[in-house]
Order: structure tokens, then sequence, then C-alpha cells
């Protein structure tokens, strides 16, 4: 399945980086699975999630995170590393929009929860917590209601200038 989002207006697709996984660890601690990985291999990003290589993290130990709802897709954009959290944001500028949008969402292809819906942004949530239906429900949203933006919050690193990775 390709993955994409939406940002200006554009579509932007995302590579899924299948050496790397992200760990969430607010949701691993929560599931009784522990904290995130930790080492040399293992890197901190903003949002409470830990970057590493798939590898590093033991078969056994992979598996429970992943059944505790704790590992995120990895994806690149470019030179961009990006992590997909389970959060959608939708931005309107109009009471149609505001319509539109909500039409859309009781429409989405995953269960969703509405957080918070003021009059000019709906926050959004898949009930599974998987980051990759985030992703599709912010991208169902976007296309039919075409609201100001419908957006899945990312975690992202981008390398200094002048750096070669």
């Amino acid at each position: 399945m390709t993955r994409y989002y939406y940002a200006g207006g554009h579509r932007i697709d995302l590579e899924v980086d299948d050496d790397l996984v992200a760990v969430d660890e607010q949701v691993a601690e929560a599931g009784g699975v522990g904290g995130a990985p930790e080492g040399a291999a293992a890197r901190r990003l903003p949002g409470g999630v830990v970057v590493t290589r798939r590898t590093a993290i033991a078969a056994p130990r992979l598996a429970a995170l992943e059944q505790a709802g704790a590992i995120r897709p990895v994806y690149r954009h470019e030179r961009a590393l990006m992590v997909a959290l389970p959060e959608i944001r939708v931005e309107v500028d109009t009471p149609r929009q505001r319509k539109a949008a909500l039409a859309a969402i009781a429409t989405a292809p995953f269960d969703v929860d509405i957080d918070d819906a003021q009059a000019d942004r709906i926050v959004v949530r898949p009930r599974s917590g998987r980051s990759d239906e985030a992703l599709a429900v912010a991208n169902h949203v976007y296309e039919r209601a075409h609201p100001a933006a419908s957006s899945v919050r990312f975690v992202q690193v981008v390398p200094r200038p002048g750096s070669t990775r």
C-alpha cells in the first residue's frame, strides 16, 4: 500500500523504512511491556518516541510491543525521518468545510473517536491506536472534504544542513 500525506494541498509520498521501528514509550508502559529500548542504536525523539533498528529488539519483545500497540512505523521523505502518531488534526476555515469534514470523518475507513471539536479544528484518533490507520483517515478526510488541512501528527527529524545522512 502506498503511504502519503497532504501538506499545503500537495500529496507527499512516503517511503516505509522497514529497517527502523519507533516505540511509543507511554503506550509501552501502559501496556505493561516496559519502556522503550535503550542503547547506542536507540534515538529518543520528541513526543515520547524512541527510534531504533528493528533488529535491535529481540523478537519476543518486539511481538509484545506490537501486541501492546506501542510500535509506530517509520517513514522517510527525501532526507527526513518521520514517525506518524495516532492523532489527526483537521483544520477548517468555514462552517461548510467543518460540516464536510465531519461527514468525511463519519465515513472514515477505520473506527475513530473525536477528541476535540472546535469551530476551526477537529482532533480525531483511531480507536485502534494505530498510526497507519490515522494516516489513512487523515487522507480520507482531506480527499473527501477538502478542508484547509487534514494531517496526522508527525514527529520529524531533518538532518542538519551539510549532513550526509
